[in-house]
């Protein structure tokens, strides 16, 4: 049974008190309403507060949605490993480093996850591809690690391999989880196998 939000006379509260009791009733709303049924009036309702707090901090739903998710996924002490992994396989290496965005969405909900990427994302869609083809982002950086220790054991020939190669990986999880508005495990085996190791492994020819 849906919890009834009773209205209340707003309450005066400030700072961090403020902001953690909002964001604590857009995670409830998130989680009674699903992402398209939530709207800012709710939270405000479930918050005992205005629209006008809200819009003040988070101009537009995902923005709160994205702060609520993360302000819980903190309480729930779960963690995720961004280390660059080493499994002694390249296959393997680009599979676990391009499923660490699964256990966030996991955590969020797929339903969340998509109105999120639908709302906020698509007016953005040059902006992200423009950063992601560079060779000075955290993915790129890592996608280096995993080649050089790749190239040390022999699979590939790293001299070989342009910077577009090095990029590849990012930009294909990008358009994934743009395309797809999610991200599976089955995805990103099928980007690796498909499309990322014949491109790698192509070096060593």
């Amino acid at each position: 049974m849906k919890k009834m939000v009773q209205n209340k006379k707003p309450t005066r509260r400030r700072g961090k008190q403020l902001e953690e009791e909002l964001l604590t009733a857009a995670w409830d709303e998130l989680q009674i309403k699903g992402y398209n049924q939530l709207t800012m009036e709710g939270i405000a309702a479930r918050a005992h507060t205005t629209k006008t707090v809200l819009y003040r901090r988070w101009p537009k739903k995902p923005l709160i949605i994205v702060a609520a998710f993360i302000a819980e996924f903190k309480k729930s002490g779960a963690t995720i490993a961004f280390d660059v992994p080493n499994t002694g396989s390249l296959r393997e290496d680009l599979v676990e480093l391009l499923s660490t965005p699964i256990k966030f969405f996991d955590f969020l909900g797929e339903e969340a996850v998509r109105g999120v990427i639908a709302d906020q994302i698509g007016g953005q869609l040059g902006d992200i591809f423009k950063k992601a083809d560079t060779t000075d982002n955290d993915m790129v950086k890592r996608v280096r690690t995993i080649l050089e220790q790749a190239d040390q054991r022999g699979e590939i020939k790293l001299d070989n391999l342009s910077s577009k190669a090095t990029n590849l990986p990012g930009l294909l999880l990008i358009n994934e989880i743009i395309t797809s508005g999610y991200l599976t495990k089955a995805a990103i085996s099928e980007i690796v196998d498909a499309i990322l190791l014949p491109v790698f492994l192509n070096s060593k020819k």
